[in-house]
Protein backbone atom coordinates (compact mmCIF):
# COMPACT_ATOMS: atom_id res chain seq x y z
CA UNK A 1 0.00 0.00 0.00
CA UNK A 2 1.34 3.41 -0.96
CA UNK A 3 2.32 6.05 1.53
CA UNK A 4 -0.06 8.96 2.08
CA UNK A 5 1.11 12.57 1.98
CA UNK A 6 -1.68 13.55 4.39
CA UNK A 7 -0.58 10.98 6.98
CA UNK A 8 3.03 12.05 6.51
CA UNK A 9 2.13 15.67 7.28
CA UNK A 10 0.07 14.62 10.31
CA UNK A 11 3.02 12.65 11.69
CA UNK A 12 5.29 15.58 10.85
CA UNK A 13 3.05 17.84 12.93
CA UNK A 14 2.57 15.61 15.98
CA UNK A 15 5.86 13.72 16.08
CA UNK A 16 8.24 15.42 13.70
CA UNK A 17 10.71 16.14 16.52
CA UNK A 18 11.05 12.36 16.92
CA UNK A 19 11.24 11.64 13.20
CA UNK A 20 7.90 9.78 13.05
CA UNK A 21 7.16 10.97 9.52
CA UNK A 22 10.49 9.63 8.30
CA UNK A 23 9.92 6.28 10.00
CA UNK A 24 6.50 6.08 8.34
CA UNK A 25 8.10 6.68 4.94
CA UNK A 26 10.76 4.02 5.53
CA UNK A 27 13.57 6.54 6.00
CA UNK A 28 14.81 4.94 9.22
CA UNK A 29 18.26 6.53 9.11
CA UNK A 30 16.80 10.00 8.86
CA UNK A 31 14.26 9.22 11.59
CA UNK A 32 17.09 8.25 13.95
CA UNK A 33 19.03 11.41 13.08
CA UNK A 34 15.97 13.58 13.71
CA UNK A 35 15.47 11.88 17.08
CA UNK A 36 19.06 12.45 18.20
CA UNK A 37 19.20 16.03 16.90
CA UNK A 38 15.72 17.01 18.15
CA UNK A 39 13.99 17.59 14.85
CA UNK A 40 17.16 17.93 12.80
CA UNK A 41 19.47 20.41 14.52
CA UNK A 42 16.89 21.92 16.83
CA UNK A 43 14.04 21.96 14.32
CA UNK A 44 15.89 23.26 11.26
CA UNK A 45 15.52 19.93 9.48
CA UNK A 46 11.88 19.79 10.47
CA UNK A 47 11.24 23.09 8.69
CA UNK A 48 13.03 21.83 5.57
CA UNK A 49 10.93 18.65 5.67
CA UNK A 50 7.76 20.70 5.40
CA UNK A 51 8.75 21.71 1.87
CA UNK A 52 10.33 18.38 0.88
CA UNK A 53 7.76 15.96 2.23
CA UNK A 54 5.99 15.50 -1.10
CA UNK A 55 9.27 14.39 -2.70
CA UNK A 56 9.90 11.98 0.17
CA UNK A 57 6.47 10.42 -0.39
CA UNK A 58 7.13 10.06 -4.12
CA UNK A 59 10.43 8.32 -3.33
CA UNK A 60 8.78 5.99 -0.81
CA UNK A 61 6.07 5.06 -3.34
CA UNK A 62 8.60 4.87 -6.19
CA UNK A 63 6.13 6.86 -8.27
CA UNK A 64 6.52 7.26 -12.06
CA UNK A 65 7.30 10.94 -11.50
CA UNK A 66 10.17 10.04 -9.20
CA UNK A 67 11.46 7.35 -11.58
CA UNK A 68 11.55 9.80 -14.48
CA UNK A 69 13.34 12.40 -12.34
CA UNK A 70 15.99 9.99 -11.03
CA UNK A 71 16.65 8.56 -14.50
CA UNK A 72 17.24 12.07 -15.80
CA UNK A 73 19.63 12.81 -12.94
CA UNK A 74 21.55 9.60 -13.64
CA UNK A 75 21.88 10.59 -17.29
CA UNK A 76 23.09 14.06 -16.41
CA UNK A 77 25.65 12.90 -13.83
CA UNK A 78 27.35 9.57 -13.17
CA UNK A 79 27.31 10.23 -9.43
CA UNK A 80 25.21 12.49 -7.19
CA UNK A 81 26.22 16.13 -7.20
CA UNK A 82 27.67 17.73 -4.10
CA UNK A 83 24.95 18.88 -1.69
CA UNK A 84 25.87 21.45 0.93
CA UNK A 85 22.77 20.52 2.95
CA UNK A 86 23.81 16.85 3.10
CA UNK A 87 27.48 17.70 3.71
CA UNK A 88 26.51 19.97 6.62
CA UNK A 89 24.37 17.17 8.01
CA UNK A 90 27.33 14.78 7.83
CA UNK A 91 29.52 17.23 9.74
CA UNK A 92 26.90 17.87 12.42
CA UNK A 93 25.91 14.24 12.98
CA UNK A 94 29.47 12.96 12.71
CA UNK A 95 30.63 15.52 15.27
CA UNK A 96 27.77 14.57 17.58
CA UNK A 97 28.57 10.86 17.55
CA UNK A 98 32.33 11.37 17.90
CA UNK A 99 31.77 13.87 20.74
CA UNK A 100 29.42 11.63 22.70
CA UNK A 101 31.75 8.63 22.26
CA UNK A 102 34.70 10.70 23.47
CA UNK A 103 32.78 12.06 26.46
CA UNK A 104 31.44 8.62 27.37
CA UNK A 105 34.93 7.20 27.98
CA UNK A 106 35.47 7.22 31.78
CA UNK A 107 38.26 9.55 32.84
CA UNK A 108 38.76 7.54 36.03
CA UNK A 109 39.55 3.86 36.42
CA UNK A 110 36.56 1.52 36.49
CA UNK A 111 37.09 -1.46 38.80
CA UNK A 112 40.78 -0.69 38.67
CA UNK A 113 40.90 -0.76 34.86
CA UNK A 114 41.90 2.26 32.78
CA UNK A 115 39.53 2.49 29.81
CA UNK A 116 41.24 5.38 28.05
CA UNK A 117 42.23 3.03 25.22
CA UNK A 118 38.58 3.22 24.08
CA UNK A 119 39.51 6.52 22.49
CA UNK A 120 40.21 4.48 19.34
CA UNK A 121 36.41 4.29 18.90
CA UNK A 122 36.00 8.05 18.52
CA UNK A 123 36.88 8.15 14.78
CA UNK A 124 34.45 5.26 14.32
CA UNK A 125 31.70 7.55 15.63
CA UNK A 126 32.65 10.18 13.05
CA UNK A 127 32.63 7.64 10.22
CA UNK A 128 29.28 6.17 11.24
CA UNK A 129 27.71 9.62 11.46
CA UNK A 130 28.97 10.57 8.00
CA UNK A 131 27.91 7.21 6.56
CA UNK A 132 24.38 7.40 7.99
CA UNK A 133 23.70 10.84 6.51
CA UNK A 134 25.35 9.91 3.22
CA UNK A 135 23.12 6.86 2.75
CA UNK A 136 19.80 8.63 3.18
CA UNK A 137 17.49 8.73 0.18
CA UNK A 138 18.53 8.20 -3.43
CA UNK A 139 22.28 7.92 -2.90
CA UNK A 140 24.57 5.51 -1.08
CA UNK A 141 28.23 4.97 -0.37
CA UNK A 142 30.69 2.71 1.42
CA UNK A 143 31.81 3.39 4.97
CA UNK A 144 35.37 2.21 4.27
CA UNK A 145 36.80 5.46 2.78
CA UNK A 146 35.25 7.52 5.57
CA UNK A 147 36.54 5.10 8.20
CA UNK A 148 40.11 5.17 6.89
CA UNK A 149 40.09 8.96 6.60
CA UNK A 150 38.64 9.39 10.10
CA UNK A 151 41.44 7.34 11.67
CA UNK A 152 44.07 9.59 10.12
CA UNK A 153 43.12 12.15 12.77
CA UNK A 154 43.41 9.66 15.64
CA UNK A 155 46.77 11.06 16.92
CA UNK A 156 45.10 14.43 17.52
CA UNK A 157 42.84 12.83 20.14
CA UNK A 158 45.79 12.44 22.48
CA UNK A 159 46.30 16.22 22.62
CA UNK A 160 45.27 18.16 25.76
CA UNK A 161 42.44 19.80 23.81
CA UNK A 162 41.42 17.07 21.34
CA UNK A 163 40.03 18.12 17.96
CA UNK A 164 37.47 15.36 17.46
CA UNK A 165 35.85 17.29 14.59
CA UNK A 166 38.89 16.80 12.38
CA UNK A 167 38.07 13.14 11.84
CA UNK A 168 34.52 14.10 10.85
CA UNK A 169 35.71 16.56 8.21
CA UNK A 170 38.12 14.02 6.76
CA UNK A 171 35.44 11.32 6.77
CA UNK A 172 32.91 13.58 5.03
CA UNK A 173 35.40 14.56 2.33
CA UNK A 174 36.43 10.94 1.78
CA UNK A 175 32.83 9.82 1.47
CA UNK A 176 32.56 11.67 -1.83
CA UNK A 177 34.90 9.09 -3.40
CA UNK A 178 32.44 6.25 -2.79
CA UNK A 179 29.09 7.98 -3.29
CA UNK A 180 26.85 6.61 -6.04
CA UNK A 181 23.21 6.53 -7.07
CA UNK A 182 20.95 4.08 -5.27
CA UNK A 183 19.39 2.01 -8.02
CA UNK A 184 16.05 0.27 -7.93
CA UNK A 185 13.02 0.49 -5.70
CA UNK A 186 13.52 1.26 -2.01
CA UNK A 187 13.79 -1.98 -0.06
CA UNK A 188 10.95 -2.77 2.31
CA UNK A 189 11.97 -4.38 5.59
CA UNK A 190 9.86 -6.15 8.16
CA UNK A 191 8.32 -3.79 10.69
CA UNK A 192 9.54 -5.78 13.71
CA UNK A 193 13.08 -5.81 12.35
CA UNK A 194 12.97 -2.05 11.85
CA UNK A 195 11.72 -1.50 15.39
CA UNK A 196 14.41 -3.80 16.80
CA UNK A 197 17.15 -2.00 14.87
CA UNK A 198 15.95 1.46 15.87
CA UNK A 199 15.58 0.38 19.50
CA UNK A 200 19.09 -1.09 19.59
CA UNK A 201 20.57 2.09 18.12
CA UNK A 202 18.58 4.21 20.57
CA UNK A 203 19.70 2.17 23.58
CA UNK A 204 23.33 2.35 22.46
CA UNK A 205 23.12 6.11 21.95
CA UNK A 206 21.46 6.70 25.33
CA UNK A 207 23.99 4.43 27.05
CA UNK A 208 26.78 6.68 25.79
CA UNK A 209 25.05 9.71 27.29
CA UNK A 210 24.47 7.79 30.52
CA UNK A 211 28.16 6.90 30.75
CA UNK A 212 29.12 10.53 30.19
CA UNK A 213 26.72 11.82 32.83
CA UNK A 214 27.75 9.20 35.39
CA UNK A 215 31.52 9.19 34.98
CA UNK A 216 32.55 12.53 33.53
CA UNK A 217 29.86 15.20 33.84
CA UNK A 218 30.70 17.73 36.52
CA UNK A 219 28.72 20.71 37.82
CA UNK A 220 30.60 23.90 38.73
CA UNK A 221 29.17 26.59 40.99
CA UNK A 222 29.85 30.33 41.05
CA UNK A 223 32.86 29.80 43.34
CA UNK A 224 34.61 27.53 40.85
CA UNK A 225 33.96 24.42 42.94
CA UNK A 226 32.99 21.33 40.95
CA UNK A 227 31.30 18.06 41.81
CA UNK A 228 30.41 14.96 39.83
CA UNK A 229 26.84 14.98 38.58
CA UNK A 230 26.24 11.54 40.10
CA UNK A 231 27.22 12.88 43.52
CA UNK A 232 25.03 15.95 43.18
CA UNK A 233 21.79 14.18 42.23
CA UNK A 234 20.72 13.71 45.85
CA UNK A 235 21.42 17.39 46.56
CA UNK A 236 19.52 18.46 43.45
CA UNK A 237 16.50 16.35 44.36
CA UNK A 238 16.46 17.82 47.87
CA UNK A 239 17.01 21.39 46.70
CA UNK A 240 14.30 24.00 47.46
CA UNK A 241 13.38 24.27 43.77
CA UNK A 242 12.81 20.52 43.39
CA UNK A 243 10.93 20.32 46.66
CA UNK A 244 8.61 23.11 45.56
CA UNK A 245 8.10 21.41 42.20
CA UNK A 246 7.44 18.06 43.87
CA UNK A 247 4.99 19.62 46.32
CA UNK A 248 3.20 21.46 43.52
CA UNK A 249 2.81 18.28 41.47
CA UNK A 250 1.59 16.38 44.52
CA UNK A 251 -0.92 19.14 45.25
CA UNK A 252 -2.18 19.09 41.66
CA UNK A 253 -2.58 15.30 41.74
CA UNK A 254 -4.61 15.42 44.97
CA UNK A 255 -6.67 18.29 43.56
CA UNK A 256 -7.36 16.24 40.42
CA UNK A 257 -8.53 13.18 42.39
CA UNK A 258 -10.96 15.29 44.42
CA UNK A 259 -12.29 17.79 41.87
CA UNK A 260 -11.66 16.22 38.46
CA UNK A 261 -9.86 17.37 35.34
CA UNK A 262 -12.01 20.40 34.41
CA UNK A 263 -11.72 22.00 37.83
CA UNK A 264 -8.00 21.22 37.91
CA UNK A 265 -7.56 22.89 34.53
CA UNK A 266 -9.37 25.98 35.78
CA UNK A 267 -7.09 26.05 38.81
CA UNK A 268 -4.00 25.78 36.60
CA UNK A 269 -5.24 28.65 34.43
CA UNK A 270 -5.87 30.71 37.56
CA UNK A 271 -2.37 30.04 38.88
CA UNK A 272 -0.76 30.85 35.52
CA UNK A 273 -2.54 34.22 35.63
CA UNK A 274 -2.90 34.79 31.86
CA UNK A 275 -4.82 38.05 32.43
CA UNK A 276 -2.15 39.40 34.78
CA UNK A 277 -4.68 39.94 37.58
CA UNK A 278 -2.73 38.29 40.39
CA UNK A 279 0.46 40.07 39.41
CA UNK A 280 -1.40 43.40 39.35
CA UNK A 281 -2.86 42.73 42.80
CA UNK A 282 0.63 41.93 44.09
CA UNK A 283 1.86 45.26 42.71
CA UNK A 284 -0.94 47.02 44.60
CA UNK A 285 -0.13 44.98 47.73
CA UNK A 286 -3.59 43.42 47.79
CA UNK A 287 -4.87 39.87 48.06
CA UNK A 288 -7.03 37.98 45.57
CA UNK A 289 -10.71 38.93 45.86
CA UNK A 290 -10.20 42.58 46.84
CA UNK A 291 -13.17 44.85 46.09
CA UNK A 292 -13.02 47.76 43.67
CA UNK A 293 -13.26 50.18 46.58
CA UNK A 294 -10.24 48.60 48.30
CA UNK A 295 -8.33 48.64 45.03
CA UNK A 296 -9.05 52.33 44.45
CA UNK A 297 -8.04 53.30 47.98
CA UNK A 298 -4.79 51.35 47.73
CA UNK A 299 -4.04 52.81 44.31
CA UNK A 300 -4.44 56.38 45.59
CA UNK A 301 -2.24 55.68 48.60
CA UNK A 302 0.56 54.07 46.57
CA UNK A 303 0.33 56.75 43.87
CA UNK A 304 0.99 59.43 46.47
CA UNK A 305 3.84 57.44 48.02
CA UNK A 306 5.60 56.79 44.72
CA UNK A 307 4.83 60.00 42.85
CA UNK A 308 8.08 61.07 41.10
CA UNK A 309 7.67 64.73 42.12
CA UNK A 310 8.33 63.78 45.76
CA UNK A 311 11.89 62.68 44.98
CA UNK A 312 14.86 64.93 44.19
CA UNK A 313 17.68 62.43 43.85
CA UNK A 314 17.90 61.40 40.14
CA UNK A 315 18.28 57.69 40.90
CA UNK A 316 15.43 57.67 43.40
CA UNK A 317 13.29 59.73 41.02
CA UNK A 318 13.90 57.22 38.22
CA UNK A 319 13.02 54.30 40.48
CA UNK A 320 9.88 56.09 41.69
CA UNK A 321 8.86 56.84 38.11
CA UNK A 322 9.15 53.15 37.23
CA UNK A 323 7.20 52.07 40.31
CA UNK A 324 4.56 54.74 39.70
CA UNK A 325 3.98 53.48 36.15
CA UNK A 326 3.68 49.90 37.39
CA UNK A 327 1.04 51.00 39.90
CA UNK A 328 -0.95 52.86 37.24
CA UNK A 329 -0.77 49.90 34.86
CA UNK A 330 -1.85 47.48 37.61
CA UNK A 331 -4.81 49.66 38.57
CA UNK A 332 -5.95 50.07 34.96
CA UNK A 333 -5.68 46.32 34.35
CA UNK A 334 -7.71 45.33 37.42
CA UNK A 335 -10.32 48.06 36.89
CA UNK A 336 -10.83 46.92 33.31
CA UNK A 337 -11.29 43.31 34.40
CA UNK A 338 -13.77 44.27 37.12
CA UNK A 339 -15.75 46.48 34.75
CA UNK A 340 -15.95 43.68 32.20
CA UNK A 341 -17.15 41.21 34.84
CA UNK A 342 -19.84 43.60 36.06
CA UNK A 343 -21.20 43.82 32.54
CA UNK A 344 -21.22 40.02 32.30
CA UNK A 345 -23.09 39.73 35.63
CA UNK A 346 -25.70 42.28 34.60
CA UNK A 347 -26.24 40.83 31.11
CA UNK A 348 -29.80 39.36 30.82
CA UNK A 349 -30.06 35.62 30.18
CA UNK A 350 -32.09 34.02 27.41
CA UNK A 351 -34.98 31.63 28.02
CA UNK A 352 -32.78 28.65 27.11
CA UNK A 353 -30.22 29.70 29.68
CA UNK A 354 -32.85 29.94 32.42
CA UNK A 355 -33.70 32.68 34.89
CA UNK A 356 -30.71 32.19 37.14
CA UNK A 357 -28.23 35.07 37.08
CA UNK A 358 -24.65 34.41 36.05
CA UNK A 359 -22.29 35.16 38.90
CA UNK A 360 -18.70 35.99 38.18
CA UNK A 361 -16.41 36.38 41.17
CA UNK A 362 -14.74 39.76 41.43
Amino acid sequence: MGKSLVIAYILWAIGGWLGLHHFYLGRDRQAFVWWTLVGGYGGVGLIVDFFRLSRYVEYANYSPKYQDAIRQKMKDSLKPNFSFYRFAGQIVFGNLLSWVVYRAIPEEDVLGVNLWWLIVLVPLGSAIGVHVIGNIGSQEGSILPSLLAAYIALPFYTMPNPKYNWSTWLAALAFRFSVRWRKGKPQKRHFCKRIATMSACGVLYLSLWTSYMYYNLRITNEHGESIHFRDSVANLVNSPMFRELRDSLRHLWKYYKVHGWQTLWNEIITQLDPMGERNALTTLELGYGATQEEITQKWRKLSKTWHPDKYRDPDEKEEAQKKFMEIQDAYDRISTLHSRRKKMNSKPRTEDEGPEEVKVEL
